[in-house]
């Protein structure tokens, strides 16, 4: 009797201990997929988390600048700091007169021109820049002038944009004015129209710095085909040596008197014929006679198709005597090329080339 109560005990021993067991494994099953479950959530926080600091801010708009190149724009996304119309024309100017992040692209605005001032009339933008912005020419003012305008017509306040240089509307190398500029007036891509564009060094005669004497610079430009290349050559006699450094160094000068305007030009047996404006007749106090001649002469002549050239002035009140008088030379001739006021323009000595003794 004894052992049955006995052997009854330890079996009822035995019962708790298993079922004891079992229920551990149980809590233990339920924590660890709790813990599973937990990290699981923890792993798509995460997942969450560093994916949307991942995703980029769409930009509020583009800042357009000059390639690499120098024949083409191209863009940069921006963000405004400020919801104020007038802040972020500031914004955007700033931005274009500043290196972008992308070694592909270059500052729209050179270092040399400066915004003076802006002012928007209803939906007109005007630009006031400083005299250095007339120095600019081609068709590198002409990409200069379309990134700046397809910048700021993203402004939904501004519709169109006029540009000042000193206070006077911007003129084209014509003298004609250019005008509030809209979303129109530029194409789309620069590079489609690559078959009118063509590429070329001019070699152009300036004065040197003691207005006696000659320098020759060769100017690479950019350039409509429609554009003679005898009419290439006078717009840049008109608008003087190229601002690099290294006319400054050598205080090149312009030779072409203030305001001129070119009338016309033609080539015609090897004799190229261009008519100025009455403004040529002002002469240019800085240079003499021969020098504003043979920058012309020597500068066209540089021409293949071109031997001689002949100058006439277009006006009524100057007898060309009186002309003649004014100028210095005679209008009423034909001149060939003529070298001998040409120098060789001294090297341009570094300050790190230059050895003490």
């Amino acid at each position: 009797m004894i052992g049955n109560n006995l052997r009854r005990h330890i079996q009822m021993l035995r019962d708790n201990m298993c079922r004891k067991r079992n229920l551990d494994l149980k809590i233990i099953k339920n924590d660890s997929k709790r813990y599973i479950a937990t990290m699981m959530l923890i792993a798509i926080c995460f997942v969450t988390f560093f994916s949307g600091c991942s995703e980029k801010k769409e930009s509020d708009t583009n800042i357009y600048y000059l390639t690499a190149s120098g024949d083409d724009i191209g863009y940069v996304g921006y963000n405004f700091k400020s919801d104020d119309t007038n802040k972020r024309i500031q914004e955007m100017m700033d931005q274009l007169s500043s290196d972008p992040s992308t070694v592909e692209l270059k500052r729209t605005i050179p270092s040399s021109v400066k915004l003076l001032d802006y002012e928007l009339d209803n939906t007109t933008l005007m630009l006031y820049f400083n005299r250095d912005y007339g120095d600019i020419g081609g068709y590198k003012e002409v990409l200069i002038r379309a990134a700046i305008v397809k910048t700021l017509l993203q402004l939904e306040d501004v519709d169109g944009i006029s540009f000042y240089v000193a206070d006077s509307p911007l003129t084209d190398v014509n003298g004609a004015l250019v005008g509030t500029m809209t979303a129109d007036t530029f194409i789309e891509d620069f590079s489609a129209d690559s078959e009118e564009l063509s590429k070329t060094t001019l070699s152009l005669y300036f004065a040197s710095a003691d207005g006696q004497s000659l320098v020759k610079q060769d100017v690479e430009v950019y350039y409509n085909t429609n554009v003679s290349i005898e009419r290439l050559v006078v717009e840049h006699l008109l608008q003087g040596p190229e601002k690099n450094d290294v006319s400054k160094k050598l205080n090149l000068i312009g030779t072409m008197p203030d305001e001129t305007k070119l009338k016309s030009i033609s080539v015609n047996d090897g004799v190229c014929y261009l008519k100025f404006d009455s403004n040529f007749l002002n002469g240019n106090s800085n240079v003499s006679s021969n020098v504003l001649l043979y920058s012309i002469v020597d500068s066209l002549t540089e021409i293949d198709t071109i031997n001689r050239v002949q100058i006439s002035v277009e006006t009524s009140n100057n007898t060309l005597e009186s002309q003649v008088k004014a100028l210095g030379f005679d209008l009423n001739k034909s001149y060939e090329r003529d070298l001998s006021m040409v120098i060789e323009a001294p090297p341009v000595v570094e300050k790190d080339d230059v050895v003490e003794e």
